[in-house]
């Protein structure tokens, strides 16, 4: 076929065709183009013809374009396809994919070549969103500190957290592949399992339960498990999905202090019955003072474990809510957001994680109100609510990129989806932080009530003891609005009882506390005499003081002078007898309206 067969060929078949088509020679000269191509690249005829295919283009992509075509020409394929990009006349670079046909003379000798070129930015930018979206749903299942996991219909796993794989015992989701919770769990937790989520797949319902989790060594864990109807974006349904948060520790020390309360109970009972029958002996008159110090705390003790259980479940109801928003904005994210909505959403999300979500600035106001003239100043609308979400998300030291950002179309739907992300972190957070607030206050308790059942001294660090009566007497501290200031300098451990030393303790802060009424100070001192071989304690508070009259009788057993019923007489002269007993020393100072400051002296070794 002559040269001028060839185009007469091109002009019938090609020419008005949609598809970009380009004739070249041997040379990679066009020969003959039509007018899709030249719409695709926007240059003119005069531009186009004659020239190089590949003579506006990059060097690399000039490279890569002529090793393609010498394979062509070579013989070794009679056509090839390839993806590339087109430099447009206006700047632009578009994403093309090529197939090139080679024609040949009679002779089998290489004459033309005929590119057909796809225009695919359209794939090309629905592949990147897809890329985008797994890599936040993979940085949400690597990070996130919950198991996360997906169901199908038949309950087999689909897809896990790295939290989830961790407590099968698993390290890829290769090996869940066909797998439910029959191979990893005892046969009664996998069927509850396997029911709820057949009712939650039938009925649409969330189930949101605490489930003791049964492994298949027979280990029991406790879980704060929310589980919802996993759907495709045209509602069927595909599955269930459900997240878990181990709450192992809390339930451990809800029991533990349950089983605390019933000790006291029953130590209590025992008190009494022992009071009767060996008519107030010393040891049961010790024991007795003791537990109705813990007694007078236990309501105290309580509160301080109930606030973060209610803080718990408030933060794992937010999360439901957050994974439900998730699970709706996800579709709509893939289906709308640019590339690079995409990429200021996934920018701005990194910066608000990188910032301490707890602090919170005494000039945020201020700070809102600039933000929101500035937003206003570049034509941002509803200056004043994004400038209220940007500076609560700690974005505010940012302009650049949430300004590029909230110039993007679909920008105040990305802050809203960027809002929700970071709620997600801070709920987990607040889980975090009272789950540990309860098991300290449970640490204490356990620390206050054991007794060496020997009877022998222990080593102590006395610091520690402070800590723990400080723990149980919180929620007292607190509502009396007095101040706590420690100084314990680095002091060596000491023989002691530690239950009782806990108990002199007790009564000491207590009596402090009651006596300044609200608002009061105390001061607590550990200092170590080395040259005495001793540690001193000293509280010193800034309350109404006392007479010497009383002061000189502080330490009689039965003396109070606090209205009946509130005081028994025997605190301080039980704690008398526990520093004697330890080889001890103990002393008050104190005058009307000057305060109380109560020494006690313990040696290293009794």
């Amino acid at each position: 076929m002559n040269t001028q067969e060839l185009e007469i060929l091109f002009d019938i078949l090609i020419k008005s065709s949609t598809t970009c088509s380009i004739l070249v020679d041997l040379n990679g000269t066009i020969i003959r183009f039509n007018e899709a191509y030249r719409q695709l690249i926007g240059y003119t005829d005069e531009e186009i013809r004659g020239k190089d295919f590949t003579v506006y283009e990059s060097e690399a992509v000039y490279q890569r374009e002529i090793g393609f075509m010498n394979e062509l020409l070579k013989g070794k394929r009679s056509d090839i396809k390839y993806e590339s990009t087109r430099l447009t006349k206006d700047g632009r670079i578009i994403p093309v994919e090529v197939t090139a046909l080679l024609f040949t003379d009679k002779n089998g000798q290489a004459e033309f070549a005929l590119k057909r070129i796809e225009d695919i930015s359209t794939r090309v930018q629905s592949e990147e969103i897809s890329r985008n979206q797994m890599f936040f749903l993979n940085t949400l299942l690597e990070e996130v500190p919950l198991s996360i996991y997906f169901k199908d219909k038949k309950s087999r796993f689909l897809l896990n957290s790295k939290e989830h794989l961790a407590l099968l015992g698993e390290t890829s989701m290769n090996a869940l592949r066909g797998k439910t919770d029959f191979d990893y769990f005892a046969p009664e937790h996998a069927q509850k399992a396997l029911n709820d989520e057949q009712h939650i797949m039938e009925t649409g319902h969330t189930i949101n339960v605490v489930e003791k989790i049964i492994d298949m060594n027979g280990k029991v864990r406790w879980g704060q498990t929310i589980k919802n109807v996993l759907k495709d974006q045209n509602g069927e349904v595909l599955g269930t999905f459900g997240i878990t948060r181990d709450i192992t520790e809390l339930k451990e020390a809800q029991d533990a202090l349950e089983a605390a309360n019933l000790d006291l109970h029953a130590k209590n009972k025992q008190l009494e019955v022992a009071i009767d029958e060996l008519g107030h002996t010393q040891n049961k008159l010790v024991f007795a003072e003791k537990m109705a110090a813990l007694g007078s705390l236990i309501g105290g003790i309580a509160h301080e474990i109930n606030t973060p259980l209610g803080a718990i479940k408030a933060s794992s109801g937010n999360i439901m809510e957050v994974v439900e928003k998730i699970n709706h904005d996800l579709p709509w994210l893939i289906e709308h957001a640019t590339p690079l909505e995409t990429h200021w959403l996934f920018k701005l999300l990194s910066e608000a994680d990188a910032r301490d979500i707890s602090v919170f600035s005494k000039e945020e106001r201020q700070q809102k109100r600039v933000l929101s003239e500035l937003l206003e100043t570049n034509g941002i609308e509803n200056a004043q609510v994004v400038a209220d979400t940007i500076v609560s998300l700690k974005l505010h030291y940012t302009n650049d990129t949430y300004l590029s950002l909230l110039k993007q179309p679909n920008a105040q739907r990305l802050l809203q989806i960027l809002k929700v992300l970071f709620s997600l972190k801070r709920n987990t957070n607040n889980i975090a932080v009272s789950v540990e607030k309860a098991s300290n206050v449970v640490k204490a308790l356990k620390s206050y009530i054991y007794k060496n059942a020997t009877g022998e001294f222990e080593t102590v660090d006395l610091t520690e003891t402070i800590n723990t009566v400080l723990v149980l007497t919180a929620n007292m501290i607190k509502h009396s609005k007095t101040e706590v200031i420690t100084k314990f300098s680095s002091i060596p451990p000491v023989k002691c009882q530690q239950d009782e030393i806990c108990q002199v303790w007790t009564n000491i802060i207590t009596n402090a506390v009651q006596a300044m009424g609200e608002g009061g100070k105390l001061e607590i001192a550990l200092t170590y005499q080395k040259e005495k071989g001793s540690v001193l304690a000293t509280f010193s508070d800034n309350g109404p003081g006392m007479p010497e009259t009383i002061r000189n009788r502080v330490f009689e057993p039965f003396f109070t002078t606090k209205p009946k019923g509130q005081g028994t007489g025997m605190g301080l002269d039980i704690s008398h007898q526990i520093i004697e007993r330890h080889n001890g020393r103990i002393d008050v100072t104190s005058s009307p309206g000057e305060g109380t400051t109560f020494f006690i002296e313990l040696p290293l070794i009794p």
